[in-house]
């Protein structure tokens, strides 16, 4: 008999979605004095605005929208503030909060997914916070460039172990999507060209590329997942870790050295070169240019250059110590936040490229033993 109302119930509950063909963003916001309310559907590249209406006196406020194929999302905006919900199919969703402090006080009613969206957010905005404060630290030299990598990396691990449970409870959820797609000041969390955090977006890719085949946003996961395994059989193949670089043409840096005088990198075509990324503050700094010098002297007068880009914060201390050194040596301002550096993959210093004569990369270098013989090769 139970199994006879369950079922009877569940084909009105059906029957209703269909008939109406619609989802309901409803609830109530205080302190709105007559506010605008904004609906945005929060898309893959942007957020467009799809509706709006003023907030009744009492705070009440009611969307209506086509109901939705597949799982989507959905920003509620009051001047700067937002909220993010997300909407399966034609369900009803509540929200109370007040205008003040819309984030922090609101509150959502039957939506499971959008509550946990806002825990995932949480998540971020922590990181977030302990970024920054870890960035002072280190701009005010209270703390080494090694203990700030230290420390940066520690905090984005222990965020991911957080969200990861979000992630494989139900890989074809709206939050395992979500998840996946957060960024802290303008980058991903969870990179799929990293070996630690592909196997997340193979889980979800494969998920809603089975659930939802038709989703762009399916399609999106399923194509990132398939370059990612694409640029790790490349670099299983030649020793090259290429995870962020797509195409050869993104090769190129242009920086100054310490005259003022903008260098490229591929002015080093027709040499080999060696391109380093390094921070002179470090304690490895002087053992490994000290290394290097012995390369350099051995190969310098046979066609091969060493490009070696600084992340010092301490401008001066990169001056002096680029003039005793006799390659060529630039900076990059941005320091930790170097653009280049995220285009290069480093996420630890020093990170070297071995780099041919045609300007293409042929292998990370993650040990200068041996490093003399490629040289060699692709010098004769």
């Amino acid at each position: 008999m139970k199994r006879i109302i369950f079922f009877s119930t569940l084909c009105l509950l059906l029957a209703s979605c269909s008939k109406d063909k619609q989802f309901v963003i409803e609830g109530k916001i205080a302190d709105a004095n007559g506010k605008t309310i904004y609906l945005l559907n929060s898309g893959m590249s942007n957020n467009s605005i799809i509706d709006s209406v003023k907030i009744k006196e009492n705070g009440d406020f009611k969307f209506r929208q086509k109901a939705v194929a597949t799982p989507d999302f959905f920003n509620l905006k009051i001047d700067n503030q937002t909220i993010t919900l997300a909407v399966d199919s034609c369900e009803t969703i509540k929200v109370d909060a007040n205008a003040n402090n819309l984030f922090s006080s609101y509150k959502v009613q039957n939506s499971p997914e959008s509550e946990k969206i806002r825990t995932i957010i949480s998540f971020g905005t922590e990181l977030k916070g302990q970024l920054q404060k870890f960035d002072k630290l280190y701009i005010d030299k209270k703390i080494s460039a090694q203990v700030f990598s230290d420390t940066v990396l520690s905090a984005v691990q222990t965020y991911k172990d957080r969200s990861l449970p979000y992630i494989f409870e139900n890989p074809r959820s709206a939050t395992a999507y979500f998840t996946l797609f957060q960024r802290v000041n303008g980058l991903l969390i969870f990179d799929p060209y990293l070996k630690s955090d592909i196997r997340a977006y193979g889980a979800v890719a494969t998920s809603w590329d089975s659930f939802y085949p038709e989703s762009e946003r399916s399609k999106q996961l399923k194509n990132i997942v398939l370059m990612a395994m694409r640029e790790q059989r490349r670099a299983s193949e030649t020793g090259v870790d290429l995870s962020s670089i797509q195409e050869q043409n993104s090769l190129e840096i242009v920086l100054p050295n310490i005259k003022g005088k903008e260098i490229k990198l591929s002015d080093m075509k027709g040499k080999v070169t060696l391109l380093s990324f390094t921070a002179y503050e470090t304690d490895y700094s002087g053992p490994f240019n000290i290394s290097l010098s012995t390369i350099y002297d051995k190969f310098k007068d046979k066609g091969f250059e060493i490009f070696q880009v600084s992340l010092d914060a301490d401008e001066n201390l990169w001056k002096v110590t680029s003039s005793n050194l006799p390659w060529i040596t630039v900076r990059d301002k941005e320091s930790i936040y170097s653009n280049y550096a995220k285009t290069f993959n480093v996420t630890s210093l020093p990170t070297s490229y071995l780099i041919d004569k045609e300007g293409n990369i042929v292998s990370r270098v993650t040990d200068l033993k041996g490093l003399d013989i490629s040289i060699s090769k692709l010098l004769n």
